[in-house]
């Protein structure tokens, strides 16, 4: 029973924070269970289901602001779903933890730095199509496509609406190909604890943003947010 209070606790921490910024249940959920000792296959298991239960219930609400449809299917798909089918068959030799640690500390560094964001902002309108396969293999190997794609949205639009729209489809479809990928090659499978964390996620994931959004300090909390990307970052590489 200690188990599933620990992945409550988590769910619907990372939940609230996924409302607030637009990513944060797979960003630091991902590392978390990894810290804690699950498999990469046993994280994903835990995590997707509840991160396309918030991805469908943003899409759907937000369907009319979607523009990424096409090239989300044509160009991350197919690098996502052959990334993530090497590192569920080849996971005994492959550190995922500190892949991830990686690349959250990059991440992190990228979020502190203006030049470095206007940097890749420029790299992307030039190679739009390519960072979009780039996404696509980040993701397979560790879950980590949130942050590279908020920055593809970012560049792309200015709207923080039409931003958390297009992330969020993106996110759905990404998850919903994960899926079926870890159920055709994964020995682990779906756990009966996941009925208990899809509400939780939702539930937490609603009342944050019906009430949470309107109170907060954003420039604070997204500070916060890029200290936590390095802590995760430094703890996953180190451990």
């Amino acid at each position: 029973m200690t188990e599933i209070y620990y992945l409550v606790i988590i769910i619907a921490v990372f939940s609230i924070v996924q409302s607030i910024f637009g990513v944060g249940l797979l960003l630091f959920g991902t590392p978390t269970l990894l810290l804690l000792g699950y498999s990469y296959s046993e994280t994903l298991w835990l995590l997707l289901p509840c991160s396309v239960t918030i991805s469908l219930i943003q899409v759907v609400n937000d369907y009319k602001l979607i523009e990424a449809k096409k090239k989300a299917v044509y160009l991350v798909i197919p690098t996502l779903v052959l990334s993530l089918a090497l590192v569920v068959i080849y996971a005994n030799g492959i550190n995922i933890t500190r892949i991830v640690g990686i690349l959250l500390l990059l991440i992190g560094v990228i979020r502190f730095s203006s030049k470095l964001q206007a940097l890749l902002a420029s790299m992307v309108k030039k190679h739009i199509h390519m960072y979009y396969i780039i996404i696509g293999v980040v993701h397979g190997i560790s879950n980590m496509g949130g942050g590279p794609l908020s920055i593809l949205m970012s560049t792309i639009y200015s709207k923080k609406e039409i931003i958390r729209a297009n992330v969020a489809f993106i996110y759905l479809i990404l998850a919903i190909f994960q899926l079926v990928v870890l159920s055709i090659i994964s020995n682990a499978s779906l756990r009966s604890e996941v009925m208990w964390l899809i509400p939780i996620s939702l539930a937490s994931y609603i009342f944050t943003s019906k009430f949470i959004p309107l109170k907060i300090n954003n420039e604070k909390y997204t500070f916060i947010l890029n200290v936590m990307v390095l802590v995760y970052g430094v703890l996953a590489i180190v451990k």
